[in-house]
C-alpha cells in the first residue's frame, strides 16, 4: 500500500494532535445514545410528531461545530485556550520512522508540569509552583522511576506546550499536569496524569480538602502514579511516602516562599528568600529545609560575587550543619556543605564525601552531579568531571547551569565546537542569561575568535551590568588581541572598584596575568586565598594563570591550596 501524500500525512497528525478524531468518536456515540433513547420516550411524552426529526437534525447539524470547536480551543488544566498551531517541523521529521529520542525514553518516566495559579491572588504563585515542587521530590523517592528535574520542568511554566513536546524534549512516557485553587485554608488541586505516546489520560483526580491535608494530598498524589504506572513504592505498608517536614502550616508557606525566591537566583529575590526562610525557622527552630534553604541563599550570595565569601560562607556552614543535625539523609543539604567544603574551606576529601553522600542518597538530583562534575574538573579529574556534567545535563536537560558549566569544561579542554554547542543550547533556552553568554565569551576567547569573545562578554554586561568576572574576561580578551590600553583601563576600574565594593581579587589577577603584571597578580592571588574567593579553587587548571606557571611563587600557592 503507497503511503500517504507528506500533505496529508501532516494533516492526519495535526487533527490527532488537536484530538478532533476523539471528540468525533464521542460526539457520534452520545447522540446515537441520544436518539435512539428518544424514538420511543417522545411519544410517550407526547410530543408532537416533528419533535423527534428536529432533534436528529440538531445532533447531525451540532457533529460539524463539535470538530470546529476541537479543533479551535483544547482543555487545560488552567481552562479552555485556543489550540496553538504545530511548529513547523523540518522536512525529514516528516518521516514514518520515530525520532531516536523516542527510541531512548524509558517506559517508567515521567515529568511533572508546574501546577497551574488559580486562586484569586496571584500571589499564591509561590504555593503551586511549592505544590510541583514537593510532588517532584516525592516521586523522586521512588528508584524505579525516572523523574524530569525540576530546572526542566519549570522551563514549560506560563505555557501550554503539546504533551508530545514535552515528551520528546525531557525524554519521558506520561507527563502530570495540574493546578492548585488557594482560598483562605481552603485548597482546590486537580491532578492528571497524561500518555505521551497518544496523549490519554491515565488517571486524574481532584482533591478539596483542608490546608492541613496538603501533605496527605501529596503523597496520594505520587502513590496514585506509582501504582498507575507499576513502580515499586519500596517502603513498608502504611508508611507514607511524603512526610511532612514540618507540623507547623505557617513555617512551610514561609517555606514555599523562600524556595520560590532563591530559585530566580537574583541578588533582590536571594535576599528576600532568606528572609522567608528566617520566618520559617521562627515558626519551627527544627525545620530541617528550612535551614537548608538558609545556607543555599547564602552560598548563592557569596558565589557570584555579591557579598564578601567571609561573610556568607560561614553563616552557610552553620545552617547546612544544623539541617545535617536535624536530618542526615537530606541529600540537598550534603550539596551545600560539599560546595562549601571545596569552595571555600579547601577541603578537598570532605568535599567528595558529601557530594557522593548526596548522590548515594539522590542518585537523580542533577544538582549534585553538576556540582560534583565541576569539583572533578578543579581537580584535574577531567573526564570522570564530564561524565557526572553530562549526568546532570541528562538529568536537567532544559536546565541553563548545567549546559552552560559542561560548555565552560569542554572550552577549557580545547573541545571548542561541543563547547559551542552546548553554550548555544543553553542561550537558546535563557537567551538573558548573562552567564551563558559570559562563558560563550570565554569560549570564542579560548579558540581564538576574538570579535565574537568581546560581543559575547559585552552582551554579558549588557545583561548584568559590569560584572567584574565580565569585565575580567573582557580585559584578558583585549589583551590576547592586541588591545593592551583597553586592558589597562579595565585594569584600574577593577582596582578602583575594589577600594570600595567587593570584587572577587581572583578575576583582579585574570586581568594583572595579562597585562604582565606578574607581582601585582599574586598580590591579588594571596589576598584571594585569605578572603577564600571562590574563584580560586580552579587556579590549577584555569588557562588565564598560564602566564604565571613558570614562577615558584605559584607553586607556593598550590603548595599552600593543597593542590600539588
Amino acid at each position: 500500500m503507497n503511503d500517504p501524500p507528506s500533505g496529508l500525512r501532516a494533516l492526519l497528525a495535526e487533527l490527532k494532535r488537536r484530538r478532533v478524531f476523539r471528540v468525533a468518536v464521542v460526539y457520534a456515540a452520545v447522540a446515537l445514545v441520544v436518539v435512539e433513547a428518544a424514538d420511543p420516550v417522545f411519544p410517550a411524552l407526547l410530543l408532537p410528531s416533528w419533535a423527534y426529526p428536529l432533534l436528529v437534525v440538531f445532533a447531525l447539524s451540532g457533529f460539524p461545530i463539535a470538530l470546529v470547536l476541537a479543533w479551535a480551543f483544547e482543555v487545560t488544566p488552567q481552562g479552555v485556550r485556543r489550540t496553538e498551531p504545530a511548529r513547523a517541523e523540518p522536512a525529514e521529521a516528516a518521516s514514518s520512522t520515530p525520532p531516536a529520542v523516542a527510541q531512548e525514553v524509558e517506559a517508567k518516566s515521567i515529568a511533572v508540569l508546574p501546577f497551574a495559579n488559580l486562586s484569586d491572588d496571584p500571589e499564591n504563585e509561590y504555593f503551586s509552583d511549592g505544590m510541583t515542587e514537593e510532588i517532584i521530590n516525592a516521586l523522586a523517592q521512588l528508584r524505579d522511576l525516572r523523574v524530569a528535574a525540576r530546572t526542566s520542568c519549570f522551563a514549560f511554566k506560563g505555557k501550554t506546550p503539546d504533551i508530545a513536546e514535552v515528551g520528546a524534549k525531557l525524554k519521558v512516557a506520561t507527563v502530570l499536569e495540574g493546578s492548585v485553587r488557594k482560598a483562605g485554608n481552603r485548597l482546590r488541586i486537580t491532578a492528571q496524569l497524561v500518555n505521551v505516546a497518544d496523549g490519554y489520560h491515565l488517571w486524574s483526580e481532584r482533591y478539596d480538602r483542608e490546608m492541613e491535608d496538603v501533605f496527605a494530598i501529596q503523597d496520594e498524589i505520587a502513590c496514585a502514579i506509582a501504582d498507575r504506572m507499576d513502580v515499586a513504592l519500596g517502603r513498608d505498608a502504611g508508611e507514607p511516602l511524603v512526610t511532612p517536614p514540618t507540623e507547623n502550616l505557617e513555617a512551610y508557606d514561609s517555606y514555599l516562599k523562600g524556595r520560590f525566591f532563591v530559585n530566580q537566583v537574583f541578588e533582590e529575590y536571594l535576599r528576600k528568600g532568606l528572609e522567608c526562610f528566617q520566618q520559617a525557622l521562627a515558626c519551627d527552630p527544627q525545620y530541617a529545609l528550612a535551614h537548608a534553604g538558609i545556607a543555599d541563599a547564602y552560598n548563592f550570595l557569596g558565589e557570584a560575587g555579591v557579598l564578601r565569601p567571609n561573610e556568607t560562607k560561614p553563616k552557610a556552614r552553620e545552617a547546612a550543619l544544623r539541617a545535617l543535625e536535624l536530618d542526615e539523609r537530606l541529600a540537598e543539604a550534603h550539596v551545600a556543605l560539599g560546595w562549601l567544603n571545596w569552595a571555600y574551606d579547601f577541603e578537598w576529601s570532605d568535599a567528595e564525601r558529601h557530594f557522593l553522600r548526596a548522590l548515594e542518597l539522590k542518585p537523580d538530583l542533577a544538582d549534585a552531579h553538576t556540582r560534583f562534575g565541576l569539583f572533578l574538573f578543579s581537580m584535574g579529574r577531567s573526564e570522570e568531571s564530564l561524565a557526572e556534567l553530562r549526568r546532570g545535563v541528562e538529568l536537567d536537560p532544559l536546565g541553563q547551569l548545567g549546559r552552560t558549566w559542561l560548555g565552560e569544561a569542554l572550552a577549557f579542554l580545547g573541545r571548542f565546537p561541543d563547547s559551542i554547542d552546548q553554550l548555544r543550547s543553553a542561550l537558546e533556552l535563557y537567551p538573558t542569561s548573562w552567564h551563558a553568554n559570559h562563558i560563550l565569551g570565554l569560549g570564542y576567547r579560548l579558540n581564538s575568535s576574538y570579535p565574537e569573545a568581546i560581543e559575547a562578554l559585552q552582551t554579558a554586561m549588557a545583561l548584568a551590568g559590569r560584572h567584574p568576572w565580565s569585565l575580567a574576561e573582557l580585559a584578558v580578551t583585549y589583551a590576547a588581541s592586541g588591545g593592551e590600553a583597553q586592558a589597562g583601563a579595565i585594569y584600574e576600574e577593577l582596582v578602583a572598584r575594589a577600594r570600595g565594593e567587593f570584587v572577587p581579587p581572583t578575576a583582579v589577577a585574570f586581568v594583572s596575568a595579562a597585562v604582565g603584571s606578574k607581582d601585582e597578580a599574586f598580590e591579588w592571588l594571596e589576598r584571594a586565598y585569605e578572603e577564600r574567593d571562590p574563584l580560586l579553587v580552579w587556579v590549577k587548571i584555569l588557562p588565564h594563570f598560564d602566564p604565571l606557571r613558570d614562577d615558584p611563587r605559584f607553586d607556593v600557592l598550590l603548595e599552600k591550596m593543597r593542590l600539588k
